[in-house]
């Protein structure tokens, strides 16, 4: 495969067309694409994706660079999404970045094209990811990248503190750490009253060990809910490292055909402006006005939050719902205001809708609520409770 030389400035778009990396909006189109680029090697990575087999899937799939790079298109969207965000960035000028978990080069390369006066080190521990990051670097005429075959904790060995201004993390600490409890939660807020933190926090002690004083630490890791976006700022701050909320954001985009959203957090050592619950906030709510009126509906985080501002309330009627063989439990309540009724749908696991109706508009409400019930009641059997006491015991 031929790489065009990223000299003439391509863009993000470009730059992954340049190397065969496609949109693909089903699995099936993926393993026709990967297929297409290695039969062999497709077939055994197939059973590693859908977990059928156990097996190290960066050894397989980076086998040779064509096929890596094949294997791209699986997270093609969410790349995109997240060099463009960083291509915005006008406020980062790096003089040293360091990319942890770089795999296959392919955004360590893109720094060194963006950054062009900047130096990139980018670490991973599988032998054939750091080949084929080595393999494209040659391939795209890059000279001020490099990649090193290391593992996570041999970083303080391998380089002094504050040696880096910019470090970049993606997708990669939830290897790193191994295994991170599912969030299980009914009220974000009293969730994180105690403070629960993403891990141990000796792992990105290191990342403040590393960055300089003034350096910034980029991370966009897999936190699947409110719940894990808390956990892993209150593990950031507890190493010294502080969100700065106004400047991280959430990407949007595709995989597979599914939508999905991510947090991008940018985090400094600088003081902390604001407490987690509260930056949470922003950051989920900053591109979304919420209206408490009559009317209107929200749903995910934007449901939890205006369900609280509208302060207090009284409780009329629920029902509860345990899924069969699962830890999956759901909510159905009927709450009013001084001024509204509440349709107010919430489960365990994040999912969140909000109704909010006239005041006295119990038949509607109630019509909602069994709506809503519809969409889940096949999954268990349901419970209805007078109150919230009668509903926790």
């Amino acid at each position: 495969m031929k790489i065009e030389m990223i000299q003439k400035k391509l863009s993000i778009d470009e730059y992954f067309e340049s190397m065969g990396i496609k949109a693909c909006h089903s699995r099936n189109g993926f393993w026709k694409h990967a297929a297409n680029v290695d039969s062999s090697l497709a077939e055994k990575l197939e059973p590693l994706f859908t977990r059928k087999m156990k097996g190290n899937i960066y050894e397989l799939k980076n086998q040779s660079l064509p096929f890596s790079l094949a294997v791209e298109s699986w997270t093609m969207s969410f790349h995109l999404a997240f060099l463009n965000w960083v291509n915005g960035q006008e406020k980062l000028k790096p003089k040293r970045i360091l990319e942890i978990g770089c795999d296959n080069g392919l955004l360590a390369c893109w720094y060194a094209t963006h950054f062009p006066d900047a130096e990139i080190v980018g670490i991973d521990r599988e032998a054939n990811s750091i080949h084929c990051a080595k393999q494209l670097a040659m391939q795209l005429e890059v000279d001020n990248v490099r990649f090193l075959q290391m593992d996570f904790s041999e970083l303080k060995q391998g380089f002094s503190s504050n040696s880096f201004d910019l470090i970049i993390s993606v997708r990669t600490f939830h290897e790193i750490m191994g295994p991170i409890l599912i969030s299980r939660y009914w009220s974000l807020t009293e969730y994180l009253k105690g403070n629960p933190t993403y891990g141990d926090r000796k792992y990105l002690q290191i990342v403040d060990h590393l960055l300089s004083e003034d350096g910034t630490y980029l991370s966009c890791e897999r936190l699947e809910n409110p719940a894990d976006l808390g956990k892993w700022a209150n593990a950031l701050h507890e190493a010294n490292l502080n969100v700065g909320w106004d400047e991280s954001e959430i990407i949007e985009y595709q995989e597979l055909g599914i939508h999905k959203r991510s947090p991008i957090i940018l985090a400094t050592k600088s003081k902390a402006g604001r407490a987690t619950l509260d930056g949470i906030e922003h950051l989920c709510m900053k591109h979304q006005d919420v209206v408490l009126e009559a009317g209107n509906s929200y749903s995910g985080v934007a449901a939890e939050f205006a369900f609280h501002r509208l302060g207090k309330k009284k409780f009329h009627t629920g029902q509860y719902l345990d899924v069969t063989n699962h830890w999956h439990e759901y909510r159905f309540e009927i709450w009013e205001t001084m001024n509204f009724l509440l349709v107010y749908c919430y489960g365990n696991m994040g999912h969140r809708q909000l109704e909010i109706l006239p005041g006295g508009a119990f038949s509607e409400a109630r019509l909602l609520l069994q709506e809503s019930m519809k969409l889940f009641h096949h999954l268990g059997s349901i419970v209805h409770y007078k109150s919230m006491e009668e509903c926790q015991e």
